[in-house]
């Protein structure tokens, strides 16, 4: 394991009297995890940033809080989808992190804790789940909703074994640009409303927090 992150998962940007230090991740990546305490423990930072909307974060924070959601107010208030697409996702992450012995979102979970222990602020800069599931439904034709929720229960019942260093090598840019490059060229609708909507509103959310708060280096940790 090298000692700092690889030059491929850092990218520095400056705004006005802010520095953003934007650390690529995965998910369920026991690299990640050390790459995020590393870089916070180097004490550079005044403020640290995380690819989470508000419900991501309590959902990561207390695993049991789906469990404890009352059914029926799901429904009457149309989460219903919502909450089924956030269990299957769940589900197929936990399946990988058992499978590598992670808990999902454990870099994020890192990120948190640190900023925590040494006082940092932390920003959730991610949109609401619940906005972007509504768009991808609103956006797609019927069909396409078809395939894509039988895409998403299909893979919690695959025992296909998914090798440790494929997570990584989704990390490094050239691969990265081309998966997503492929993303777009299938279902320009969904790569428009899962990644450049997203990263967008995340870029906003970075310069409003800069605005308001005036921090001068934030981490960024973005999946």
């Amino acid at each position: 394991m090298s000692e700092t992150p690889a030059d491929h998962l850092v990218r520095t940007v400056e705004v006005g009297a802010t520095t953003f230090t934007l650390l690529g991740t995965a998910h369920v990546s026991p690299e990640s995890v050390a790459d995020v305490r590393r870089e916070i423990d180097t004490e550079r930072y005044d403020a640290v940033a995380v690819e989470l909307c508000e419900s991501r974060h309590n959902a990561l924070m207390n695993p049991r809080s789906l469990e404890e959601m009352d059914l029926f107010h799901v429904i009457r208030t149309g989460k219903a989808g919502m909450v089924a697409a956030s269990l299957a996702l769940g589900a197929y992450q936990q399946r990988l992190a058992e499978q590598f012995q992670i808990r999902p979102g454990a870099e994020m979970e890192a990120a948190i804790q640190r900023a925590r222990d040494e006082a940092l602020p932390l920003y959730l800069v991610d949109r609401e789940i619940g906005v972007t599931l509504k768009r991808i439904y609103r956006r797609t034709p019927w069909w396409q909703r078809l395939m894509l929720v039988s895409g998403l229960f299909a893979s919690l019942f695959s025992r296909e074994r998914i090798d440790a260093e494929e997570i990584e090598r989704l990390k490094e840019g050239d691969i990265l640009e081309s998966t997503f490059s492929e993303f777009a060229d299938r279902s320009r609708v969904l790569y428009d409303t899962l990644i450049h909507e997203r990263d967008r509103f995340m870029a906003a959310r970075l310069l409003s927090e800069a605005a308001e708060h005036r921090p001068r280096h934030v981490l960024a940790v973005v999946g």
